[in-house]
């Protein structure tokens, strides 16, 4: 409370003021007792005003508002940076260091741990400054209730107790109570107390979570991987042609088994959650690794090729890459659905095979025929970034006879027609990324420029226009004998994966054409070029693959992937071998003539040629590939209904509350807060209401007087004489302007210290007076001390101060 002391010196009171003096009505149930001193001095002051709380509620408003801004701010993006992730080109994102442009980051996460310290003491203070402000107001509020007449005793207490955190007394408001404990003070206070400790606070806890995420530091660069197009440019050196992907293809069918990880074999990861698939027990759920193994090619979801490794992630950085799937299906065919005049057809593939060693001459006969109907001298790829699809059609005709893997089965002088069909999908699909939540993007339909943003990174043919690329690159179409054609295939640029599998498995060099040259190769080599027979051998394509997921042998009948040599040049194993291997494109012993994994060895085959076209000459790639993996920081989580809600809540709140407190402190009131000092001066002035000694009352619900007796506070003076008096019920207004009786207290050490330093200032200006003073005044002193009027001192006067400054010294 703020006092102010102001002394009033006259030569002689005015009858008003002795009226004041001696004349103080005993019958008003007054809040000071006081009587006038041994001097006859009477003490009053005027109504004060308390700033302490309208000062404590700004100060908590500009907490609760900067605990509360800052959060909402950061949970959409951070302080003194425009976005957490990636923006290429702004705030000079890959101009500076790492560390550098992280600290950008970092200073955001200040800023979030300082509101979260504030919100904390915001959340502390919350319930004792809404009551303080409640208290103060509910001085002012007894001052004005005065006009309705309506107020009780009852209802003061109600507000004096902080009936506001009463739940029992909350409840029997609600239950028929109002009337007798209720005021529209008590409602504003619940309804502030309830908003900011029973609705806000929890709903902060329950909307408002926090996160680790990853901010950016500095865009990392892989360079010189393989886009489609670079792999059709007519630039492109001749170590991309058919041949050596022919022979890249052809090493690695005969070296690749199905157990081995491929780190270019992407697809969706399976679920494993029993929960979600009950009962299912998938292959690639109970062998470790195996959804990146060929022998689970036709059990994976959506399987592809991309040059980077499966699962690699882009982190911040939106980037996009090729990707090529191809997948094969087999079916076993009549006789009458072969091309019979394949051999005919123009720019179609036909190559034969039959043995005509002494193996013929004993029964044992083998023949094949491979027939490709279509135009296999123009490419099937097409040099865009949208999505490209292209079917390959390829026929058998596997004659075996005379072979005991054969008669056994009762199969002997068979032929068995076969259609294999390969559907490739190319395009472009999004790397895993932090956005995405880490997981490929589907195959895009459109060319990946137009699905990006400010994340993305230019990729080399996002940063400019794409080449003219000659998009058939046709060869000379030819004639003649089918190894004839077979060798004009070597030079074909581009082929289709089918394509390039059936000249790898039948063309000149396969396993079949080494194997017809067999006898004279050994002939002409009898030191087998330095090397043991036992340990040197020749290996078969495309065998490897026909096996189990777990490469089990069994998987596959027939010839030996690794087929050893022989020093007998008139040995029929040669053309039983090749038997072997033609039968193991028939049957399997894992399930028969069905050829499901026969099937899945074609599609494993596919991707393994897709890679070696890809990947056939690495550095004329012109793809780039940006990555940045960032740093960890903190941020709030809130959605945009909860920043509504809340921003509503709390600026009714803090409003209302700032309402309350200027209530509270713009008008002058007779005491700081309605607390217990101010309860037991009301309470003594009530003394006759009350008569007897301290009694205990049992049920102070049932004491009658708290309802019969007023409880606003006035002026019972009427308004009459320069000093008012304070009493509960009183019908006259306090007013500012008017002075009312009070109690003298002693003053304290800095109030002693002050008025020591007050008398000095008095002496000092009397003794200059002293001469040219010659009246006296009768003194009327306050109980707070006025600017002192040296025009009205007399010499005696001057006298007396300067002996009580002496004594004082």
């Amino acid at each position: 409370m703020q006092s102010h002391f102001n002394i009033d010196v006259q030569r002689q009171p005015s009858e008003q003021t002795l009226r004041e003096t001696h004349e103080t009505p005993e019958e008003s149930r007054l809040l000071s007792t006081e009587k006038p001193d041994s001097n006859g001095q009477v003490h009053s002051t005027f109504l004060s005003r308390s700033p302490f709380i309208i000062i404590s509620t700004l100060f908590y408003i500009a907490l609760a508002a900067y605990a509360w801004v800052v959060t909402c701010i950061l949970s959409r993006k951070p302080i003194g940076v425009n976005y957490y992730g990636v923006r290429f080109l702004d705030n000079r994102y890959g101009d500076v260091g790492a560390q550098a442009f992280h600290a950008l980051f970092v200073n955001s996460e200040k800023h979030f741990r300082a509101a979260r310290i504030l919100q904390s003491i915001v959340s502390v203070l919350t319930v004792p400054l809404t009551s303080a402000a409640c208290t103060r107001a509910a001085v002012v509020f007894l001052q004005s209730e005065r006009r309705s007449g309506r107020l009780t005793m009852r209802q003061a207490i109600a507000l004096a107790d902080g009936a506001w955190t009463d739940i029992p007394l909350i409840l029997h408001l609600l239950f028929g109570g109002w009337k007798r404990y209720g005021s529209s003070l008590l409602v504003v206070a619940i309804f502030l107390n309830a908003l900011a400790g029973a609705s806000i606070s929890p709903l902060q806890e329950l909307f408002l979570t926090t996160k680790t995420i990853r901010t950016p530091t500095y865009p990392q660069l892989i360079s010189n991987l393989i886009d489609i197009p670079d792999r059709l440019d007519p630039l492109v050196d001749s170590a991309t042609d058919t041949a050596h992907v022919i022979s890249l293809t052809r090493d690695r069918l005969a070296s690749t088994t199905n157990s081995q990880p491929q780190m270019n074999l992407w697809s969706q990861a399976p679920d494993c959650n029993l929960l979600t698939q009950p009962g299912r027990n998938s292959p690639l759920c109970v062998i470790g690794g195996s959804q990146y193994v060929l022998g689970n090619m036709t059990l994976l979801e959506d399987p592809f090729f991309s040059q980077l490794p499966a699962g690699f992630s882009t982190g911040l950085v939106k980037q996009f890459a090729p990707r090529i799937n191809s997948t094969a299906h087999r079916e076993n065919i009549t006789a009458n659905a072969f091309p019979s005049n394949c051999h005919q057809i123009p720019d179609a593939l036909f190559i034969r095979y039959a043995n005509v060693s002494n193996g013929a001459m004993n029964g044992q006969a083998y023949a094949v025929e491979v027939c490709m109907p279509a135009n296999v001298t123009a490419s099937p790829w097409k040099s865009q970034h949208t999505r490209q699809d292209f079917s390959e059609v390829m026929y058998l005709n596997i004659t075996l006879s005379g072979w005991d893997f054969s008669s056994s089965l009762g199969l002997a002088n068979t032929s068995y027609y076969s259609k294999i069909t390969v559907n490739t999908t190319a395009g472009y699909f999004e790397l895993p990324n932090y956005m995405n939540g880490g997981v490929n993007g589907p195959l895009l339909v459109d060319d990946p420029a137009n699905y990006c943003d400010l994340s993305c990174a230019p990729q080399g043919f996002l940063a400019g226009s794409i080449y003219d690329h000659n998009i058939t690159a046709r060869a000379t179409p030819i004639s003649g004998s089918p190894s004839d054609a077979a060798a004009q295939l070597l030079h074909t640029r581009n082929p289709g994966p089918l394509l390039t599998i059936a000249v790898t498995l039948f063309g000149i060099g396969s396993f079949i054409d080494l194997a017809q040259s067999y006898q004279a190769y050994f002939a002409a080599a009898d030191t087998h070029n330095g090397l043991d027979s036992s340990i040197s051998c020749l290996n078969v394509p495309f065998i490897p693959l026909l096996r189990t997921p777990q490469d089990a042998y069994f998987g596959a009948d027939g010839v030996n992937p690794c087929v050893e040599y022989t020093d007998d040049p008139s040995s029929a194993s040669a053309s039983r071998n090749v038997a072997s291997h033609l039968w193991s494109f028939v049957f399997t012993s894992s399930d028969g003539f069905a050829g499901e994994r026969i099937q899945n060895a074609f599609t494993s085959a596919a991707f393994i040629a897709n890679e070696a076209w890809m990947m056939s000459h690495p550095s004329t790639g012109m793809l780039e590939v940006t990555y940045d993996y960032g740093a960890d920081t903190q941020i709030p989580v809130i959605s945009t209904k909860a920043i509504i809600l809340l921003s509503a809540l709390l600026g009714v709140f803090l409003s209302s509350l700032l309402a309350l407190a200027i209530y509270g402190t713009w008008y002058p009131h007779w005491t700081p807060s309605l607390d217990s000092f101010a309860m037991l001066r009301i309470g003594a002035s009530l003394a006759d209401r009350f008569p007897g000694p301290l009694v205990i009352v049992e049920d102070a619900d049932r004491c009658k007087v708290l309802d019969d007796t007023p409880g606003w506070i006035g002026d019972t003076s009427g308004g009459m004489g320069g000093v008012g008096e304070l009493a509960v019920g009183a019908d006259t207004p306090l007013l500012r302007s008017r002075r009312y009786h009070c109690q003298e207290l002693p003053d304290s050490r800095l109030m002693s210290f002050v008025r020591g330093c007050a008398e000095k200032i008095k002496f000092s200006i009397v003794s200059n007076w002293e001469k040219r003073e010659k009246r006296g005044e009768k003194r009327e002193t306050s109980c707070d001390h006025q600017s002192l009027r040296t025009s009205d001192f007399s010499l005696s006067d001057a006298a007396a101060i300067r002996a009580k400054s002496d004594s004082a010294s």
